[in-house]
Formats: C-alpha cells, structure tokens, sequence
C-alpha cells in the first residue's frame, strides 16, 4: 500500500510539472516564471499564434490580474482560498476525480475557493491562457489517464484572446460525449462578443454542451469586479462558482 501510494504521489508530481511547463509554452503573454522550479519537461512542440487577436494588448491586465490576486487576500474569509501565483494544478481532495476544471487567470486566483467548492474536482489554470492551450492540456491529462472516468468539464476560458471554431471543435471531439460547461467570459476587451456568440451556437447546436452565463448574472455589477472589470472580487467570484455548483448538480 505504502509503495503504491508513493507512485500516485510520484505521477501526480510528475503530471503537474509536464502541464506546468507545457502551458507556459503556449501562452502568448509572458508571466513570471519560478527559476527555482526544478523539473523543467520537453515542451510540445507548439504552432504560432502570435497573428490571436488580443494577446499583445494583454500584458498590462495580466500583470493587473497578479496584484489584483493580492487583494484577494484582503477580502477571502479563508486565506487559502485565493492564490498568488501564476499557475496552478491541482488535485482532489477527494477521490475519484468527478470533474475537470481548466481556466485562466481567474481559476488560477482563486483555486482554493474552487477546490472547497468541488472537492472532487481536478484544477489546471494559469494566468494569460487562450482557449488554444486545451488541446495540449487534454491530451497530456489523456496520456496520463486523468481524464478517464469522468464525466463532467469546466471551461473558464475566452477571456485572453479570440476563440476559434476550429479549436472549439477539436475539444470538442477530444472530450467525446461529456458533459461540457462553458463559463462565457464578459470583459471590456473587442472579442467579447465573438466570444460569446461561439459558446452560444456551440451550445445551441451540441446537447452536451452547457453555459454558465456569467457574462448575464455580472452585468451591471461592477461590484463583483476589481478595477480591471475582468477578474472577480470575492462578492463576483462567489456568483459565479454557485453557478458553476447549481448548474453540475441539475445536470
């Protein structure tokens, strides 16, 4: 038992420094780095995206979303809820995995009131992510079996840069038949609307796939945002993890 539980430990380790290191190769926005980070995998190898409309003008709202996250500690009832970092991969509290969530800077931030929320869920965020990263980041939890069994993903992606149909549509048929929950994005950035017309018709025209509307329950409350108007306060992030948790559980 002991010696099986020390090889769990050991894939997990190793499963959370390859999707590190992989994300950071393909994001298009520089964020800080760990020079002490001591496992440092082969990244795939990864086409250019730089022509992704809204990644250069990003970097001074990424580096807003990090001093931003240190706010966070100011308002949070637990401490461990928020986190200042640049990246997370986090798993379960409880197992077996029953969810994936994959997300930007937002569930980077506050993966800790995530993982309280959905005890059972696996957490991949990272600050500055575009939806094109999925396709990496699914098939690294494939290859490594994290993906098998269940049932249910979270997107909280679109906010750092258009999504495209095709990408949409490669995730799509990598995730097969689950159940797949879209958080559509609101943001005062020029893709916005494509954005969210997407994850509409993508919802309109599969039946597995399902919308958070937090561009709808955050409108007209800058109350739930922080100056930037794009990443949640602890009142906006409460809204909208409660919608994530009251849309799973209808499902």
């Amino acid at each position: 038992m002991i010696a099986r539980a020390s090889l769990v430990l050991v894939l997990r380790l190793l499963l959370s420094a390859t999707l590190l290191s992989m994300a950071s190769c393909a994001q298009q926005t520089p964020v800080p780095r760990n020079p002490s980070t001591p496992v440092k995998p082969v990244c795939p190898r990864q086409s250019s995206q730089s022509t992704v409309r809204g990644a250069p003008q990003n970097r001074y709202l990424d580096r807003m979303a990090i001093i931003d996250a240190q706010k966070d500690f100011t308002q949070a009832p637990e401490p461990d809820y928020v986190l200042d970092a640049d990246s997370v991969v986090r798993f379960p509290r409880i197992e077996p995995i029953g969810a994936i969530f994959i997300g930007d800077s937002i569930l980077t931030g506050w993966s800790g009131y995530f993982a309280k929320v959905f005890p059972n869920a696996f957490l991949d965020g990272r600050v500055g992510r575009q939806f094109s990263s999925i396709l990496a980041i699914w098939k690294v939890l494939t290859e490594c079996h994290t993906t098998q069994g269940v049932r249910t993903v979270v997107v909280e992606l679109g906010t750092n840069g258009e999504v495209s149909p095709a990408d949409m549509d490669a995730f799509l048929h990598m995730a097969g038949d689950r159940q797949i929950f879209l958080v559509v994005p609101e943001m005062p950035r020029p893709w916005a609307a494509e954005v969210r017309d997407l994850y509409l018709k993508t919802a309109e025209s599969h039946p597995n796939v399902h919308l958070i509307r937090w561009d709808l329950l955050s409108k007209d409350h800058p109350d739930y945002y922080w100056s930037d108007r794009v990443h949640p306060n602890w009142l906006g992030i409460q809204v909208m993890v409660q919608a994530i948790a009251k849309a799973l559980r209808q499902d």
